[in-house]
């Protein structure tokens, strides 16, 4: 790292399975989170940030998961960051992550870490079972406090669902409820940026004037080339590559290598009911 640039590597979605099981019947999610870890050491990060799906449909892989990331930040010699996302059951992301945390939330993800001056703030938007993620009041109330004192280089936060849209009509609806209250709270805080997964299709976008990253999926992506009514998946892994200085953050998408391939599921599009995507 330069004297005025913080490198975080953003990792998203990984989807793991109960023992030796494949996602899809056809993808190994856990060889592909190494293989993603593995590739974070090139670009020797300050922190790595995990933002949700840990586990694929609520799998009992978590303990199995922390001892992974325990020992990839002992490889890598920086701390690893993670929030839980939507097929992630309430409290699954506990005491066996976050280990390098400052401080405690009102929920066990809710998290905050300080990376050479930049401070790293880890939320649970919940989901479970549920169409779209939430904070709840203890949250926004904590949050404020927190962004009461700036940081040395500012703020970063961390969550699962993204508080803008996506551009895929079958994930309409699906992620932050609510996102004017959080982009109340950061009106004039020191927040460089929001990282955060769910959508399994890189894009960028605004929460009013803060910048909002939806990073790649580690697992699989989704097609925007999918026929009407359809979610099609992409075999591909991908990580993302956040420099922060002086103000200003950049995005490299960086694809892991894995064989390429297409498989497709069926999504009504006009069916709002609770789904884990």
């Amino acid at each position: 790292m330069s004297r005025n640039r913080v490198t975080l590597v953003h990792l998203s979605d990984t989807h793991l399975m109960d023992g030796d099981a494949l996602l899809h019947g056809r993808i190994d999610s856990w060889a592909r989170t190494v293989a993603a870890l593995s590739a974070a050491a090139h670009f020797s990060p300050d922190a790595v940030i995990i933002t949700g799906d840990i586990a694929d449909r609520g799998q009992r892989v978590h303990d199995r998961a922390a001892k992974l990331f325990e020992h990839a930040e002992k490889e890598l010699g920086c701390p690893i960051i993670v929030v839980p996302g939507n097929h992630d059951p309430a409290g699954a992301v506990g005491s066996g992550f976050n280990r390098n945390r400052l401080s405690s939330g009102p929920n066990p993800a809710d998290t905050v870490h300080e990376v050479s001056g930049l401070r790293i703030i880890g939320l649970e938007s919940h989901g479970f079972g549920e169409a779209e993620g939430r904070l709840d009041n203890n949250q926004i109330q904590w949050l404020r406090g927190i962004l009461d004192t700036p940081a040395p280089r500012g703020s970063v936060l961390a969550l699962h669902h993204p508080p803008v849209g996506s551009m895929i009509p079958g994930l309409a609806g699906r992620g932050l409820a609510h996102p004017g209250e959080l982009a109340a709270v950061l009106e004039g805080s020191d927040v460089n940026g929001i990282l955060c997964g769910h959508y399994h299709l890189p894009s960028t976008s605004k929460l009013r004037n803060t910048p909002v990253w939806v990073g790649p999926a580690v697992s699989y992506n989704h097609n925007l080339f999918a026929p009407e009514g359809l979610i099609q998946g992409l075999d591909t892994s991908w990580i993302s590559v956040i420099g922060l200085g002086a103000g200003t953050l950049s995005v490299a998408p960086v694809q892991v290598a894995t064989p390429s391939a297409v498989f497709t599921r069926e999504v009504s599009l006009s069916s709002r009911q609770p789904a884990l995507l």
